[in-house]
């Protein structure tokens, strides 16, 4: 397939060029004969990799499963998700990451699966699994020692365990910069909630990750309630200065049913469901001239992807056919396939809007309807 228009290349910028390819892309040309041209307005950006995501499934289902919840991730221009353990069953056995694996074949974009921590992990390490999750209460496991020890990526959810004991109101933030102290290794701290951790993690030679509700929003009931809690306004304001120096942008989404999230405060699970913001939101960003073009490219598909050491997130020869094709215009957010059918970021105006995404080369969203495109497990 040719597809032309105004393309994103690296050291390029925004260019004038016609992409060929199948499942990967075969040639970048400055002219051809397309199959499909864009409109004026559209820019075919590379696929938005999303590192952090709960896509629930097996015996969470009710809450969410593969196909709403990789509908959601098209429907957002996200290209490939990174699911998170926190599965019923728990991934932390090979049994388990097994039949993980096999419900995430139903996936409509690319995929990866990490792990959790365990005794099983010399089994794990054997699999294709893209790494391990590593939350508070895993840093007082003494199977932790054997997961520091693997060469796989590790994501640190940045808490320390007395962090999930009494109120959330006592969850303050020196407990999210100690938690970067037990740990070593090829570490990725994800969903930091101050500018403070960012440095910490750079200074401990880890990369690091923002979502866009700890930059947007303050917890005033369910709706809001995440993990690492929401911080006050003035660490919300400083956080925005590691927008243009963080690895990544993720969503978290993390979904809950309606019904759940208007539970008592003290009982109701924490978590957004909002895959599909975090892409329109950053290229907002860039049509609003708060971010460059290359900013936003680093933060929604080349970081990630480094960082998972896959071959995406670039427009160039041999990279995956995965793009992601966003036009200037406003509206205001709203989930589209999710079981979660509501978020605390409804109704936020954008300035992007997300007309079309390509997985493994084909059209897995056209701007109107998703397709049951079969994304692959990029560790594979």
């Amino acid at each position: 397939m040719r597809v032309s228009g105004k393309c994103y290349l690296e050291g390029r910028g925004l260019v004038e060029a016609c992409i060929e390819f199948d499942r990967v892309i075969r040639k970048v040309r400055s002219h051809c004969v397309p199959d499909l041209t864009l409109r004026s307005d559209e820019l075919l950006m590379p696929g938005s990799v999303d590192l952090h995501v709960h896509v629930r499934g097996l015996g969470l289902s009710y809450k969410e499963d593969v196909s709403s919840a990789t509908s959601e991730a098209a429907y957002g221009g996200v290209t490939l998700v990174g699911d998170m353990p926190n599965t019923h069953p728990y991934l932390n056995t090979a049994e388990a990451v097994l039949e993980k694996l096999r419900e995430m074949e139903r996936s409509r974009i690319d995929f990866v699966v990490y792990a959790g921590v365990g005794s099983e992990t010399k089994k794990l390490d054997a699999m294709p699994i893209a790494g391990y999750k590593v939350f508070p209460e895993d840093l007082e496991r003494p199977e932790l020692e054997d997961v520091l020890s693997s060469s796989k990526l590790k994501i640190l959810h940045p808490e320390v365990p007395n962090s999930l004991q009494g109120q959330r109101t006592l969850r303050a933030l020196w407990q999210e910069l100690a938690s970067l102290r037990l740990v070593r290794g090829r570490f990725h701290v994800t969903h930091c909630t101050s500018k403070e951790t960012v440095e910490l993690a750079h200074g401990s030679g880890f990369t690091a990750d923002l979502t866009p509700h700890h930059l947007l929003l303050h917890e005033s009931d369910c709706w809001d309630k995440v993990n690492p809690p929401l911080r006050d306004e003035t660490t919300r304001r400083a956080l925005w200065d590691s927008l243009w120096v963080a690895e990544a942008v993720v969503s978290d989404h993390a979904p809950h049913l309606p019904e759940e999230k208007r539970w008592h405060y003290d009982i109701c699970p924490p978590g957004i469901a909002a895959i599909s913001f975090t892409t329109p939101f950053i290229y907002s960003l860039v049509f609003r001239g708060v971010l460059s073009v290359d900013r936003a490219v680093q933060l929604l598909s080349k970081g990630p992807a480094t960082i998972l050491g896959l071959k995406m997130g670039e427009i160039a020869e041999g990279f995956a056919a995965n793009f992601t094709v966003v036009r200037r215009e406003y509206w205001r957010y709203s989930t589209a396939y999710t079981k979660a059918s509501h978020t605390p970021l409804d109704g936020y105006p954008l300035n992007a809007r997300v007309t079309m995404t390509f997985v493994q080369g084909k059209v897995a969203f056209d701007g109107g309807e998703v397709y049951p495109v079969r994304g692959v497990n990029a560790i594979a």
